[in-house]
């Protein structure tokens, strides 16, 4: 809006100065009955006469005829046509006045053609009025107002060019915006997104940089304070009931699920819950990478039996009881082989013996069909979507499959 507007305002600016300068003068003429009489009827039947005869001088006012004689007598450069279409004569409803307007790119000479122009019309009526084998006219025509040099040109309008500018500007920039907005199927805000879900907004956290994706040991930053407070609010949302195992989930790629679920694995651990962040995104593992641990072994190589969960789980910093799960090795073939339910409720019931908090980073729900087993396996379940890239219809859908599944939604995590 604002770029339209500005855009807009230049334009009637460069447009003003391209103009050239055009002044306008003026010349008033007064009709009035031409016979001696004091008898009242005569002179208002005179009157009546005179103001029905103006309003028809106003049409052959701008004539030829009285076009070639101002530009013979003041040698100007136009043609008749080219004159008349700077005059323009005008007259005030039942009054006998008319008035001789006349524009060019100079004011003296626009004073000049509207004085010759008033000069002539007497004469050029004159004829028209006169009757045949009598002396005088009916009507008398008097020049009561001579034109003057105009101080300054009619247009450009510098102020009144910038000023509409403006407005076009911004009503073309409005309207445009509108149209963005109304037609934008990414989810704009977290208030949007928590609207299309319809769920309570549990957090809204920026993606941060991959060089700084995770919170480190400055715990005063507002980022850190902001999954301090996500923590806080996913507690709130599950008061009253068992809470040993969280699934986070989104629509797709790229919407910072991997840093937000590691960044609230950390705020709990930080709180001093012993924590196990497990991957379960076979297809697209990024836990490792993100906190810089081996992938050899993990959630899959537990699945197939190969290994037991001490033996595999890795503890991200000594001071921190924060345990991490990546995904391991996986093997070709459908993932979903692996997320059978038992083997999956003998996993949770394990961490539940164990007393510590399982925060499971999900695939995508409505691309990866073993994110289903994971909502099942587990107590609770978070969405996340990213401002400007998660599309809401795809939002909306991710949260109808989990209502179908009748998950036990906590919230929603806004990615900035």
């Amino acid at each position: 809006m604002l770029a339209l507007a500005l855009l807009g305002g230049v334009g009637g600016g460069v447009a003003s100065l391209l103009q050239t300068p055009v002044y306008r003068a003026s010349a008033q003429l007064f009709f009035s009955p031409n016979f001696p009489t004091a008898d009242v009827r005569q002179l208002d039947a005179g009157g009546n006469y005179i103001l029905q005869r103006v309003r028809s001088y106003t049409e052959i006012a701008n004539s030829p005829e009285v076009a070639t004689t101002v530009i013979n007598q003041l040698d100007l450069p136009y043609s008749p046509e080219e004159l008349m279409s700077r005059v323009n004569v005008t007259g005030k409803a039942s009054t006998a006045v008319l008035t001789v307007e006349v524009a060019d790119e100079t004011p003296e000479r626009a004073r000049d053609i509207a004085n010759a122009i008033a000069d002539e019309f007497p004469g050029f009526i004159g004829r028209l009025e006169k009757p045949t084998g009598v002396e005088s006219t009916p009507v008398k025509v008097s020049v009561v107002r001579r034109a003057t040099t105009p101080p300054s040109p009619e247009s450009p309008q510098p102020l009144t060019d910038v000023s509409l500018g403006l407005a076009g500007g911004l009503f073309v920039g409005t309207a445009a915006a509108i149209i963005g907005y109304a037609r934008q199927r990414t989810v704009r805000d977290e208030s949007h997104a928590a609207e299309v879900a319809d769920l309570a907004l549990v957090g809204v956290v920026d993606a941060g940089s991959p060089a700084s994706a995770l919170m480190t040991r400055d715990e005063r930053s507002v980022r850190a304070e902001a999954f301090r407070q996500m923590r806080t609010d996913v507690r709130l949302q599950a008061v009253g009931e068992r809470l040993t195992s969280i699934m986070v989930t989104g629509c797709g790629a790229g919407d910072g699920q991997a840093a937000a679920v590691g960044n609230l694995a950390i705020a709990f651990a930080r709180a001093g819950e012993t924590v196990v962040l497990v991957d379960g995104n076979l297809r697209n593992p990024e836990i490792h990478e993100l906190f810089a641990v081996a992938n050899e072994a993990g959630l899959a190589t537990v699945l197939r039996g190969e290994a037991s969960v001490n033996g595999v789980v890795t503890q991200w910093r000594q001071e921190l009881p924060l345990y991490l799960l990546p995904t391991g090795r996986v093997e070709p073939g459908p993932a979903e082989k692996l997320f059978q339910p038992d083997r999956l409720a003998k996993l949770m019931e394990s961490f539940r013996l164990g007393q510590v908090l399982v925060i499971v980073n999900g695939p995508p729900l409505l691309s990866d069909a073993e994110a289903t087993f994971l909502v099942s396996a587990t107590d609770a379940t978070v969405v996340v979507a990213r401002l400007g890239s998660t599309e809401a219809d795809q939002l909306a859908a991710t949260v109808a499959v989990l209502r179908k599944m009748r998950a036990n939604m906590l919230g929603l995590i806004a990615v900035r």
